[in-house]
């Protein structure tokens, strides 16, 4: 899938012996009404969900581009930019981040983790106490870094926290190795952290 400033989202199919991009598209994804932020994919649950800089969330089905619902976690949506959206892989759990305006002080920015069902039932909401810069999902687990160096593993079916560290600088990337014991952190200082868990993997793969 890619997305565009045009406020729609193109579908291509990829060949699987030479990794080249079909000539025509699967589909067009419409009904954003301004720029998508961010998207993900699940071929087994046949699912794209896409999220924009308006607030809102939409979800198609991944074989046809058909359009099957709508998602506005924060009222009034315009208020909110979409900045991730995941979909945990052993539920269908969709996983949403946001910016709204601080409700304290004016011109700053909070960040707001949402869990919903992968039939659009809102499950949780949570504020977090950072800015979300970088969020890896996979399995039972997420992974979330701020702006001003939080670091949180979380549960995808509960979004309750498992593990927490503060880093020095601001997170500007994650990933995790293919056992799940090592995280790869960049940092907004030209740094690469790697952070290893000596004891069960952070993530189940």
């Amino acid at each position: 899938a890619v997305v565009s400033t045009q406020s729609t989202g193109v579908l291509w199919k990829i060949s699987k012996k030479t990794g080249a991009v079909k000539p025509h598209p699967l589909a067009i994804l419409y009904g954003h009404n301004s720029e998508v932020t961010c998207v993900a994919l699940s071929a087994e649950l046949d699912l794209v969900v896409s999220g924009s800089r308006e607030g809102v969330l939409l979800l198609h089905t991944l074989k046809m581009g058909t359009y099957v619902r709508t998602l506005r976690p924060h009222n009034p949506p315009s208020a909110m930019i979409v900045t991730f959206v995941g979909i945990a892989g052993t539920t269908g759990n969709i996983i949403v981040t946001g910016n709204v305006p601080s409700s304290t002080t004016k011109g700053l920015l909070h960040s707001v983790l949402y869990l919903y069902t992968v039939n659009g039932k809102l499950v949780k909401r949570v504020k977090l106490e950072d800015v979300t810069t970088a969020v890896y999902v996979e399995g039972d687990r997420m992974v979330v870094g701020g702006v001003s160096g939080s670091l949180e593993i979380r549960c995808t079916n509960s979004l309750a926290t498992k593990h927490k560290l503060r880093l020095k600088s601001g997170v500007i990337s994650i990933s995790i190795d293919p056992r799940g014991q090592h995280l790869f952190v960049t940092t907004s200082d030209g740094k690469m952290l790697i952070i290893t868990s000596t004891a069960k993997p952070f993530i189940k793969k």
